[in-house]
């Protein structure tokens, strides 16, 4: 009778270890790239994997515990990673209409016979900017390209060395031509984005 039940034990025990020498170690999900995003969007992300064992295998990503509101989908769910390499999953994130802030989800990985390398990853979703916003940040771009090339033409001025004096007909031709008016107009814009700015602030 003892040595039934030893058999029975020792059986027992080859069967709980036979799944995990099968696989030859794990798969662990070791990072995640940011994800940033506004309501009704598409973002892309990756996701490494990295082999943790002695043998390799085809690993299949799982989404878990999904937010309300967001779809993932990668072309290839199911890659083959080698031991202890990385292999990089390319996957795409479509959010719903879903209110600004964090959201998180976990990424899982399944082999046959490796025990979860999950690992919880999050959405940062963003308030979209107003049609007045985006056109004051262009604007502000724009300004500081302006005053970048300003810049750069003034310093070509100063490396160009000393000018001859010109004519007296030269010098009547430059006394007739006007002034760009581009500095004091950019400076006029740049107020009124400003004035624009703070009176959105006290709203």
């Amino acid at each position: 009778m003892k040595n039934f039940f030893a058999i029975l034990l020792i059986a027992l025990l080859l069967l709980l270890a036979g799944p995990a020498d099968a696989s030859g170690g794990w798969f662990k999900v070791i990072n995640v790239t940011p994800i940033e995003m506004t309501a009704n969007s598409e973002a892309n992300f990756t996701v490494s994997v990295k082999g943790m064992g002695g043998e390799r295998a085809y690993v299949e990503l799982v989404f878990r515990n999904r937010s309300e509101g967001f779809d993932f989908a990668c072309p290839k769910m199911i890659k083959n990673v080698f031991p202890a390499g990385v292999t990089d999953y390319e996957c795409s994130v479509k959010a719903g209409d879903v209110a600004p802030g964090n959201y998180s989800f976990v990424v899982d990985t399944a082999a046959p016979g490796a025990r979860p390398g999950k690992l919880t990853a999050y959405i940062n979703v963003v308030e979209e900017k107003s049609q007045a916003e985006a056109i004051y940040d262009s604007t502000i771009d724009y300004l500081k390209d302006m005053s970048g090339a300003g810049n750069s033409e003034t310093e070509l001025s100063d490396d160009a060395g000393e000018i001859s004096q010109p004519t007296g007909a030269e010098a009547e031709a430059g006394e007739a031509q006007p002034e760009a008016p581009m500095p004091g107009a950019a400076m006029t814009v740049l107020g009124l984005l400003v004035a624009f700015r703070r009176c959105k602030r006290r709203i």
